[in-house]
């Protein structure tokens, strides 16, 4: 698909009625895009491990762990996997009720096909997650522990100060406006308990370039702020933050950075070199800064 193609329809939609359900049942039913493939999920579980494994190794208790994410999204992929990681008692929050049960469901029955698969990914024996269907979000405490809210906001949720060992989130970062991540960010400090940590995935490329492979992960850098503006959809949104950004809200925050990764690889190098650059992120940052595509980043208060 023609990136263009994607842009003009979203950006329609978010203007449409109901359109955020459109664009569900777009991705559901004509361009497939749902439920996500082995791909994605391995990812996305990949991912949770990763929070898990930073808690292990930075975190205090390791009993009775209560976690915490804010953009949970659609299927339940992460809070799911740290169930089978062992986490009984989660806390989940969206902006909006974004859960769909038919995808949590989808999720359940992928989680017990390649359960021993998982469990060779995450070097550890994992509990076996039940592929019964849940028929209501109530079920999801009853049978994982998980307290999803929604409509509930990350930047001031009423949750008791201290109440979460481990703080995550994967792939949400980068879909919030910059001048929001600074509030949820500190709600997130406030939120940690002593020894916590918090631990963040962040996908930095163009994602756009996912569906059409004739533009580059960095193809978002060539335009403008204003320009930019008019591509961008609340129903896609990216904010084209770099690490660097992402540091400077982490320590605005009150949080410190104990641990980071970032991807980089002389391909991708290559094809930043190649990308006509928008004035600002020509000036205002080096190649190195531009460079990585993804981070994950884990911090303390």
């Amino acid at each position: 698909m023609r990136w263009q193609y994607k842009v003009a329809v979203q950006k329609a939609l978010s203007f449409a009625p109901r359109g955020e359900q459109a664009n569900y049942l777009l991705q559901r039913h004509v361009t497939r895009k749902l439920p996500a493939g082995d791909e994605q999920f391995f990812l996305h579980f990949d991912e949770t491990a990763r929070h898990a494994r930073g808690f292990a190794e930075h975190g205090g208790r390791q009993a009775g762990v209560r976690a915490y994410e804010f953009g949970a999204g659609w299927d339940l992929i992460g809070p799911l996997s740290l169930w089978a990681l062992g986490i009984s008692q989660q806390v989940l929050v969206d902006i909006d009720a974004h859960v769909r049960l038919e995808l949590v469901n989808h999720s359940l029955t992928r989680f017990e096909r390649h359960h021993a698969g998982l469990g060779q990914r995450a070097g550890r024996s994992l509990r076996r997650v039940d592929p019964t269907p849940i028929r209501s979000v109530a079920e999801l405490r009853e049978r994982f522990g998980i307290d999803y809210r929604a409509p509930c906001d990350a930047r001031g949720t009423g949750l008791a100060a201290g109440s979460f060992d481990l703080i995550s989130s994967t792939f949400t970062l980068e879909h919030i406006p910059r001048d929001d991540i600074a509030p949820i960010l500190r709600e997130c400090a406030r939120l940690l308990a002593d020894g916590g940590i918090v631990s963040c995935s962040i996908d930095m490329q163009d994602h756009y370039s996912f569906d059409d492979p004739r533009i580059s992960v960095y193809n978002f850098l060539r335009y403008s702020d204003r320009r930019w503006r008019l591509i961008n959809s609340s129903l896609h949104y990216q904010n084209r933050l770099r690490a660097r950004d992402y540091r400077e809200l982490f320590a605005e925050s009150g949080l410190s950075i104990i641990d980071e990764v970032l991807a980089t690889d002389p391909g991708r190098r290559e094809q930043l070199r190649s990308v006509p650059l928008a004035a600002r992120f020509a000036s205002a940052y080096t190649a190195d800064e531009l460079e990585p595509y993804t981070m994950v980043a884990t911090a303390t208060r």
